[in-house]
Order: C-alpha cells, then sequence, then structure tokens
C-alpha cells in the first residue's frame, strides 16, 4: 500500500511538471526555462558559473537559498558529473536567465554537492532546483575572485556578528574561547566533564534565522571524543550542567572555517547560531 501511495505520489509530481511546461531528458531531469537575460556570452566547458539559487525538497520546504549566505551558488562546468549532465542546458543560458531544474535526488546531491542524499529527503523522488545565471567567469576571473584577501572575509564575518548582536543582543561579548553566549537557563546539576556519557539536542541555524538542521538533533556520546560536533560546540558543551540550554554563536574560525563544510551548504566564513541543551549525564 505505502509502495502504491508513493508510485502515485512521483507520477502527479511527473504530470504537473508536464503541464508546466518542463522538459524531461533521459537520465529523469526536468527542465524549464523561466525568463530570458540580456547577456550576449554563452558558457563553454571551461567556465564557471555564479548562480542565485533556491533549493527545495519534493514538498516544496526549502533547505538551501543563496539570499541568506549571500553567496553565489558557484558551478564548475568541467565538474564531469555536470558536464555530462547538465551542460546541455547552461551551455544555452545568458547572463539573466533565469530556468528551473526538477532533478531526482541522487544525482543531484551527486552532480552539485558530490555528497550522497541527506536524510531530510530521502523519501523524495525530485529535488526542486530553481536559479538564475548572475555571471559567467573565465578561470582566471574565478582564481582572482578566489584571491580575495583572508582579512577582508574575516572582516565581513566580524561585521555580520556585530550587525546581528546590535540589532538582537548589544551587550554580548565573546567569552574567552571566542564563543558568543546570546542566552544562557543554568541549573545546579552536575557539570559535564570528559569521560562522561552524555545526551545532548541542538539544532543549527545561520545568523538571518535560516535553518542549518532542518529538525533538533539528539546525540548520546562520551564528552572528549573529537569530531562529535564543530570545535566551539565541543568546547562550549564542557562548560555545560546537566539541563542547561544555551543559544551561542561560533564564529567559522570555530565551525565549519575557511572551506565551508563538505556539501557548501554552509559557505567559507560562515558564523553559525546554535541552541544546544544537556539532556543527561552518566
Amino acid at each position: 500500500m505505502f509502495f502504491f501511495i508513493i508510485l502515485i505520489f512521483e507520477d502527479c509530481n511527473k504530470n504537473e511538471a508536464n503541464n508546466q511546461g518542463y522538459s524531461k531528458d533521459k537520465n529523469g531531469n526536468y527542465f524549464k526555462l523561466l525568463t530570458i537575460g540580456d547577456g550576449e556570452i554563452f558558457p563553454t566547458d571551461e567556465y564557471i558559473l555564479k548562480i542565485k539559487a533556491e533549493l527545495k525538497t519534493q514538498r516544496d520546504s526549502m533547505f538551501f537559498t543563496s539570499d541568506h549566505q549571500h553567496n553565489d551558488l558557484i558551478i564548475d562546468l568541467r565538474n564531469p558529473f555536470i558536464k555530462d549532465n547538465y551542460n546541455i542546458y547552461f551551455s544555452k543560458l545568458v547572463v539573466g536567465d533565469s530556468a528551473s531544474f526538477l532533478i531526482p535526488p541522487k544525482l543531484f546531491f551527486k552532480s552539485f554537492f558530490n555528497t550522497n542524499v541527506p536524510n531530510f529527503c530521502i523519501m523524495d523522488s525530485i529535488i526542486k532546483f530553481n536559479f538564475k545565471l548572475n555571471a559567467i567567469l573565465s578561470q582566471e576571473e574565478y582564481r582572482s575572485l578566489l584571491n580575495e584577501k583572508l582579512e577582508d572575509k574575516e572582516l565581513k564575518e566580524l561585521r555580520m556578528i556585530d550587525n546581528f548582536l546590535k540589532h538582537n543582543y548589544p551587550k554580548v561579548k565573546p567569552n574567552k574561547d571566542g564563543v558568543y553566549v546570546l542566552e544562557k537557563k543554568s541549573t545546579s546539576f552536575q557539570k559535564v566533564k570528559h569521560g562522561n556519557r552524555i545526551t545532548v539536542n541542538y539544532q543549527g541555524f545561520f545568523l538571518d534565522g535560516k535553518l542549518l538542521d532542518a529538525h533538533p538533533q539528539q546525540i548520546e556520546f562520551n564528552y572528549g571524543l573529537p569530531d562529535q560536533f564543530v570545535n566551539g560546540l565541543n568546547i562550549f558543551i564542557g562548560s555545560l550542567k546537566k539541563g542547561e540550554f544555551s543559544k551561542i554563536i561560533v564564529p567559522s574560525r570555530l565551525a565549519f572555517g575557511e572551506l565551508g563544510n563538505s556539501n557548501q551548504l554552509v559557505k567559507p566564513y560562515t558564523p553559525l547560531v546554535y541552541n544546544i541543551k544537556v539532556i543527561d549525564i552518566k
């Protein structure tokens, strides 16, 4: 019965895509040009594309938009997965064009983020990928963009944090570890120590409130083991007691740093907000 419902759901999405003017290719991609820009250059395989992107699950739940990252999504047309599956579309676009893809999740995440399908859309048959082409860069232009001074990127991040604090938590300063404690509900219970088996709830956000983790996460682990969380969370948990809740800002140097995370949903030099609570200590 469940399998039958999924088939009906997928067929409805395919019919809807066809009715809305999408064309389908042999790999199961649906594509539709939305608006036409005024650019004159068509990209070849050696170009880099900067696009404003909006990514949604099959149920229209947005999980990425370049607006809140203040960075366009970068697409390298030399990437073999993109070259084999999508250059047929990108090669016909000019700056200012906007378009929409409906893409099977496995192909989408492998092609554009070089990762497996995340749990939040494991049951979906498509990913909705709407975008606008903002720039077509040569390899030299892209290298120049990457060579932007480190100091400028760090300064931009600090300004982002300062602006957030000014409007929301004007009295907050970083603690000795560089973490910004925005809120804290204290208890008088046992404090976390190395070697404790602890259970924590946490959820990550960007400074503009967009979700990093679609739902609150719970994990049980031995405190002190490396790589359980980003470094800032690992450090901060050691200051908490059982039952305590905190809302904090972790700057990028204590989070995903100058590279961002592996699937690039967190861009380089991105500070993150976390809600964290110690549920139990054993």
